[in-house]
C-alpha cells in the first residue's frame, strides 16, 4: 500500500493520469447525447459572455463536460489542492480550463481573492460547493461570500444520466456511460448583495442548495431514476460515506 502511495505521488504518474483523464472528459463530451436546458435569464448571461458561479454538486462534476454547446474560452474552477484534486485540477488545464487551489478546509481565504480576481477579470468560475468532502449536497457559505464581493451571480448547474454508474461514495459519484442520455440542467441567476447581512447571506445559500438539489432531482425523475438525497446533517464523513 506505501509503494501504491508513493507511486501516485509522482509526478511523472500524475502527469500521465491526468493526460488520461482529460482524454476521459473529452470521450465523455462526444458520445453522451446531451439534452441542455437553461434557465432564460442564465442564458442570456452566458451568450453575453457574462461571468456567472457555476454551482454543481461534487458527485455531479463529469456533467459540467456538457454543459455548453461550444464551452467558454476561459473557465476557472476550485480545486482542494489534494492530491486527487491536483490531478483534476491537471487533467481540466489541459483542454484549457485555469485553476483555483484552495478550499473551505484549506487555504480558503486565498482561494476567494483569487476566484474574485478571475471574476472581476470577466472569467466565468465552477464550484463544488458541497466538496471536498461534504456533507453531501449542502452548500457551504465560499461561493455565495464569492457573489456577495464581486456582484457575480450563483447559477446551479447540474444533471443525471442513463445508463450510469452511480458510487458508494461520501457524495454518491455519478459516472454517465458512453451513449448514455444524459439532462442538464442550468437554474435561474441568484444575485448577493454586497451590503447583504448574515441573514441575508444564509437566505442566499438556502436558495442555492434547494435550486441545486430540485434540479437534480428532476433529471433523476425524467429518466425514470430514484431521487439522490442529500446528507442529513447530523452525518459525519465517514458515515455519509456509506450506501
Amino acid at each position: 500500500m506505501k509503494i501504491l502511495k508513493t507511486w501516485l505521488k509522482s509526478g511523472t504518474v500524475q502527469s500521465m493520469l491526468s493526460t488520461i483523464l482529460a482524454g476521459v472528459i473529452w470521450l465523455f463530451y462526444l458520445t453522451v447525447r446531451w439534452q441542455r436546458r437553461i434557465d432564460p435569464e442564465t442564458r442570456k448571461l452566458l451568450e453575453a459572455g457574462k461571468p456567472v458561479i457555476i454551482c454543481y454538486w461534487h458527485g455531479r462534476m463529469f456533467f459540467l463536460a456538457g454543459a455548453w454547446r461550444k464551452r467558454p474560452k476561459k473557465l476557472g474552477f476550485l480545486n482542494s489542492g489534494h492530491r486527487d484534486g491536483q490531478m483534476i485540477a491537471n487533467a481540466l488545464i489541459r483542454i484549457g480550463y485555469t485553476s483555483v487551489s484552495g478550499s473551505s478546509r484549506r487555504g480558503g481565504a486565498m482561494a476567494l481573492r483569487e476566484m474574485s480576481r478571475l471574476l472581476r477579470g470577466g472569467i466565468p468560475l465552477a464550484i463544488t460547493p458541497d466538496g471536498p468532502k461534504g456533507p453531501r449536497m449542502h452548500v457551504k457559505a465560499g461561493a455565495v461570500k464569492a457573489a456577495q464581493m464581486t456582484g457575480v451571480p450563483l447559477v446551479a448547474f447540474t444533471g443525471s444520466a442513463r445508463p450510469r454508474r452511480l458510487f458508494q461514495t461520501w457524495d454518491r459519484f455519478c459516472l454517465p456511460l458512453p451513449l448514455s442520455r444524459a439532462p442538464v440542467y442550468w437554474g435561474p441567476p441568484i444575485y448577493v448583495a454586497r451590503d447583504a447581512d448574515e441573514a441575508e447571506l444564509e437566505r442566499c445559500r438556502l436558495a442555492i442548495e434547494q435550486n441545486l438539489n430540485d434540479l437534480t432531482n428532476e433529471a433523476e425523475r425524467s429518466l425514470g431514476q430514484e431521487e439522490t438525497k442529500a446528507a442529513s446533517p447530523d452525518e459525519g464523513p465517514r458515515r455519509h460515506a456509506r450506501p
